[in-house]
């Protein structure tokens, strides 16, 4: 792709090799990781392969990057514009995330805005600006010129910076140490396969049937934002290390099948209401989950802070530790009535006849902001 001769290039030049020298080491570090997978896709495209470097400004190659204006992954897509283009957003996913599908959307978005524009610098300003914007700039200005529409006052300071430092930035990351960018520790490719799941599983499930660490399947996946795959979806693509494709594909035909109930496992304690003095340690004690799956499973990390009644998930596959061990009853079929006294709530119930809130709940149909009247008979634990 031609450099022009513009002197808001070589601003954004000397500004990466200064000021932002060391995001922009990190940056370049983390490219290599998904460079060579990201030209494929742009050839198989019939792409440009240096359109690969809209990563760099838009995410410094991060698939985790979230901005203010909640756009996220490699390619920071909005959420209309990726489901536009095919990707998935919802409670239990985002596939704005994933490496693979993200740059295909990317590239089938950038197709579409070449069509529209027949110039590649508008197409990268209709990128951050969107193509109503773009188009009523090019109107407005009466050229398909973009470096003239950037003189005018029809776009935004955001959108006359975009291509220079897009420019800028390509430049740079083509030849480093011409540009004073020496011993970066650059990351190995990304070399894995994509597999389509047919049925919902946990994500340690899957991290165990690939033969690989729990973090490192989420660093392969960060699309998946709770503890298993999206239940509602019919069909799911995993991202797999190349060399252990044939072994996963073997491991999850013996897999059992986890069907949406035992996702949502409810009635066995798979979703538990924070009370007063409870932390994340007191519960994975509570239910006998390692701490780490019980921040997987809630998109939750060591500092965060939970709140009194908020409600967090037990994975499916622990929320029956506490019955196998004895500890409730809500594992029998041992229930009995019981007319609520004055003063009597389902915290205390749970305490008193040593089950849970949840269990309680589930036994008499309980759901929302259900409120226990006196006189009122509900289905308790036997003791």
């Amino acid at each position: 792709m031609r450099v022009p001769d513009d002197p808001s290039i070589e601003w954004y030049s000397t500004y990466f090799q200064t000021a932002a020298r060391s995001h922009f080491s990190v940056w370049l570090s983390r490219s290599t990781r998904y460079l060579p997978m990201m030209k494929a896709i742009f050839r198989e495209e019939g792409l440009p392969e240096d359109l690969v470097y809209l990563s760099l400004i838009e995410s410094g190659f991060s698939p985790r990057a979230y901005s203010y204006s909640r756009a996220a992954g490699l390619w920071q897509f909005m959420r209309g514009t990726g489901r536009k283009y095919g990707l998935r957003v919802n409670a239990w996913i985002d596939q704005r995330r994933d490496p693979v599908l993200s740059t295909r959307a990317a590239a089938n978005y950038l197709k579409d805005l070449y069509t529209e524009f027949h110039s590649w610098s508008l197409a990268l300003a209709a990128y951050n600006a969107g193509e109503g914007k773009m188009a009523n700039a090019v109107a407005d200005t009466g050229t398909k010129d973009y470096w003239e529409i950037r003189n005018s006052n029809s776009i935004s300071n955001e959108t006359k910076d975009y291509v220079p430092k897009f420019l800028a930035a390509m430049k740079i990351a083509k030849d480093p140490s011409r540009y004073g960018f020496a011993n970066i520790e650059y990351h190995p490719p990304l070399e894995t396969e994509s597999v389509a799941l047919h049925h919902p599983a946990e994500i340690r499930v899957l991290a165990r049937a690939a033969g690989v660490s729990l973090s490192t399947f989420r660093k392969l996946n960060p699309e998946f934002t709770r503890w298993a795959t999206p239940p509602h979806m019919s069909s799911v693509s995993v991202n797999i290390p190349a060399e252990k494709q044939a072994m996963f594909l073997a491991n999850l035909d013996h897999l059992p099948k986890t069907s949406r109930h035992d996702l949502y496992a409810d009635a066995n304690g798979g979703v538990h209401t924070i009370r007063p003095g409870e932390s994340l340690w007191t519960i994975s004690r509570r239910y006998r989950v390692p701490m780490q799956a019980l921040m997987d499973a809630n998109g939750l990390t060591s500092s965060s802070i939970i709140h009194t009644g908020k409600r967090i998930v037990i994975p499916a596959s622990y929320a029956s530790n506490r019955y196998r061990h004895g500890s409730v009853h809500e594992g029998t079929n041992r229930w009995m009535r019981h007319r609520i006294r004055r003063g009597e709530s389902l915290f205390a119930l749970a305490k008193r006849f040593r089950t849970t809130i949840s269990a309680i709940r589930s036994k008499n149909h309980l759901f929302g902001r259900s409120f226990l009247r006196e006189g009122q008979t509900i289905m308790v634990p036997a003791r």
